[in-house]
């Protein structure tokens, strides 16, 4: 078995593939895992401070989320230095990091602007996230086990309203689509989703009416729970499927 990469538990399973660790491995395990717990304890580091490029971002990426600026709309050097106090060098680095997150599109010897999503891009960005999250489904109706933020997620969905902040119900989808991806257990799908998470949301926050109200997208993540507690996976991506068709279509229709 030497030179081979171990799979989480979870996805070997799904594909029938068995994993065994040896008796001298499983025994030194619990030490080890001891001995790091020990180390951190010992160790007792603060945590850093946010960097001004860190600070910025986060700042950016919520007024992106929150519709501060309009899809085609540059973000200019000049007045988002001025607005943020900041310097070019910080902006425009913190830029690139909403770039690499698609926020931001960079255009050359034109600067930073918001993405502006057509037909064709709904379609590709709605069609790729089904696929990731159909590997997701696979392996949530082996284990039997709900991820518990998915749960949390439906439940700020009944407790909002469309007139009240929109932009936690966007959350809100963002967070119950990644715990579904987390709870497969696979790093790679999570990296894969993480790639694509950016511009889900940022399509989800440009298209905030794609539901009547918030207790129907409450209800709609409600039956996709209830499908993965059937722990039939025919059953579970027929009902993701239809969640994605649907999702596509409403976003299709706005423009």
């Amino acid at each position: 078995m030497g030179g081979t990469i171990s799979s989480p538990l979870p996805y070997a399973a799904a594909y029938g593939v068995g994993m065994q660790k040896s008796t001298s491995e499983a025994k030194a395990m619990p030490t080890l895992h001891a001995r790091n717990q020990a180390e951190d304890l010992e160790m007792n580091v603060e945590p850093l401070p946010a960097s001004a490029v860190e600070t910025l971002t986060h700042a950016l990426r919520r007024r992106i989320l929150s519709g501060d600026f309009q899809p085609g709309e540059f973000l200019r050097d000049v007045k988002m230095c001025e607005e943020h106090s900041t310097s070019r060098h910080t902006f425009r680095t913190a830029a690139q990091v909403l770039v690499t997150q698609g926020l931001l599109r960079q255009i050359p010897n034109r600067g930073f602007v918001v993405p502006e999503f057509g037909p064709d891009d709904i379609v590709d960005i709605t069609r790729v996230r089904g696929a990731i999250e159909g590997e997701a489904i696979r392996l949530i109706v082996l284990t039997g086990v709900i991820p518990p933020l998915a749960l949390e997620a439906v439940e700020v969905m009944h407790r909002s309203t469309l007139s009240s902040d929109r932009s936690l119900l966007v959350a809100a989808d963002r967070d119950f689509h990644r715990a579904i991806i987390a709870a497969s257990g696979s790093a790679r799908l999570k990296r894969t989703y993480s790639d694509l998470e950016g511009e889900i949301e940022l399509l989800l926050a440009q298209r905030q009416d794609f539901y009547a109200t918030a207790e129907e997208m409450a209800e709609e993540h409600e039956r996709l729970i209830n499908s993965l507690r059937s722990r039939h996976y025919d059953t579970a991506r027929e009902a993701f499927q239809e969640h994605w068709e649907d999702l596509q279509i409403k976003l299709l229709d706005q423009r």
